[in-house]
């Protein structure tokens, strides 16, 4: 029983890890780490599965689709979480386990069961309004550092929210 809830968790902390990775408008020319882009705020997640469940916490993110890193934080600034990812490889890492797979969109399928629009999300964090079947994200504030994504297909709804430090 304890194992099903970690593994609910972990899943949920993956959707929440590859979500993050859409929630950041354009960048400042100085607001990037070696020619990569970042973003740090904070992400909300909401699935309604049965019981509604909720997840929060602290993201800095660097790069783009195709290689990364994301690190999430709980409210006092622990690492939840560490998530990696370049061509041919993709790892998390948290206190409990560590999950390796051959590509991000792999990793996050292996973890919420969901094949999540991992391109759109990236243009969701630029501004950009890209189409993903499933998906709607709200981008008319995202100039105040603010974005409202929501999965209304495959079931169940998930809607993720951010706010980005400024």
């Amino acid at each position: 029983m304890r194992q099903g809830l970690h593994r609910r968790s972990i899943m949920v902390l993956g959707t929440a890890a590859l979500l993050s990775a859409c929630t950041r408008p354009r960048l400042k020319p100085d607001q990037s780490i070696n020619g990569e882009d970042f973003w740090s705020g904070r992400l909300g997640l909401q699935i309604e599965e049965g019981a509604e469940k909720n997840f929060s916490a602290a993201f800095d993110l660097s790069g783009d689709a195709q290689r990364g890193d994301l690190t999430l934080y709980n409210p006092l600034g622990n690492v939840l979480a560490k998530l990696k990812w370049s061509p041919g490889t993709a790892t998390l890492d948290s206190p409990d386990q560590r999950l390796v797979s051959d590509s991000l969109g792999e990793l996050l399928i292996q973890l919420t069961g969901n094949d999540l629009p991992i391109q759109a999300l990236f243009g969701w964090l630029r501004g950009v309004d890209v189409k993903a079947t499933g998906w709607t994200a709200d981008l008319s504030r995202i100039d105040s550092g603010r974005l409202v994504a929501t999965r209304f297909s495959p079931q169940p709804v998930a809607v993720l929210r951010i706010v980005l430090n400024r």
